[in-house]
């Protein structure tokens, strides 16, 4: 009899575990949302009961793209509040979702249990390896050429219209325009002395493989950032649609950190875009060392752009700086190999 009260009351509380769900508040704070491979990010949670009544006996999981980190949450009475914190390391490039995070209870004799997911997600954008490069493309290019690595002169040229702010010189507002439309409007303009820079990665998978293809992220994501640090004008190409665009470093960090090798494009449709739809001063073509250096191909873009670099990264290259077949080529296995000689082009 007493063991038929006892399983009576153990069904009953499971059947109320089951049907019921913790009432749980979470506020999620992900700082930085931007990392590179190597950094680390921190996710603050800030938990509370929402209950009147139920205390939550409960464990909870959160997670971060393939990560589960346990949250604990045992004995947060009704009202009470609880944080959690957890670093998550940038161990590859990509972006992940951190959240949301799901709790899960159960009965004391393990018959039910309930739980839910609570809070949003934020995401994580892990940027490549980021190697700080003391050479701009049109700089190595020139070196390795034999030229003066000098940047010729240009002029302030007119660029766009755009609205006054606190700061801006009254010689450059455009009287004309802002009589019309009611609204200060100054002129803005940019600097033509300073040099276009156009980095082609050729992200076919017959080019790669993975190992290589990361290290050619870091290339890319590096040669940009030292063209940002220089003030030129940046613009970024891959062999398929999808991640071209941007207007700062963190735009093309962000492209980079979803691209691929899954373009399903001929490289040479590749080459054609890139001379029919960009232009520059330099152009900085990265490819794969599965496949043989198109240089007669990237021989012809010359007419388009004056500089031009290729960068062949791929297992078992030995970096090195060197001309072939007219076109400036720096060679390595690694991100990091690739920094070395490129810093050290023209002087290899």
């Amino acid at each position: 009899m007493i063991l038929g009260v006892v399983a009576l009351m153990a069904f009953v509380t499971a059947v109320g575990i089951a049907i019921s769900s913790p009432r749980l508040d979470v506020i999620r704070q992900l700082e930085p949302n931007r990392i590179t491979v190597g950094e680390t990010a921190e996710v603050n949670l800030r938990l509370r009961n929402a209950s009147r009544w139920r205390p939550i006996t409960a464990g909870a999981i959160d997670v971060c793209g393939s990560q589960r980190i346990s949250v604990p949450l045992a004995q947060l009475r009704p009202g009470q509040e609880t944080t959690a914190t957890y670093d998550v390391p940038g161990h590859k490039r990509g972006v992940f979702d951190t959240g949301p995070l799901t709790v899960a209870r159960r009965d004391l004799f393990g018959l039910a249990s309930s739980g839910g997911r609570y809070g949003h997600t934020e995401r994580l954008w892990v940027h490549p390896r980021l190697r700080r490069l003391r050479r701009t493309p049109d700089g190595l290019a020139r070196s390795l050429e034999g030229a003066t690595d000098k940047i010729e002169q240009g002029s302030l040229t007119f660029h766009a219209l755009r609205e006054y702010v606190i700061g801006d010189e009254l010689r450059h507002v455009h009287w004309r325009t802002s009589a019309r439309i009611g609204q200060l409007m100054v002129k803005e303009h940019i600097d033509t002395s300073l040099p276009t820079i156009v980095i082609a990665l050729d992200n076919r998978p017959q080019a790669w493989d993975f190992a290589s293809f990361e290290a050619a992220c870091e290339a890319a994501y590096s040669v940009l950032v030292a063209s940002f640090r220089a003030e030129y004008h940046v613009s970024f190409a891959t062999a398929c649609h999808k991640h071209i665009g941007g207007i700062g470093a963190a735009d093309y960090g962000d492209a980079l950190a979803q691209v691929e090798p899954d373009a399903e494009t001929r490289q040479a449709d590749f080459i054609s875009r890139v001379q029919t739809h960009f232009s520059g001063d330099t152009l900085v073509w990265i490819c794969g060392a599965k496949e043989d250096l198109p240089a007669a191909q990237l021989a012809r873009l010359r007419r388009k752009y004056p500089e031009l670099v290729a960068v062949r990264i791929g297992k078992g290259l030995s970096a090195s700086a060197t001309v072939t077949s007219g076109i400036p080529v720096v060679q390595a296995a690694t991100g990091e190999d690739f920094a070395t000689a490129w810093d050290r082009g023209g002087n290899a």
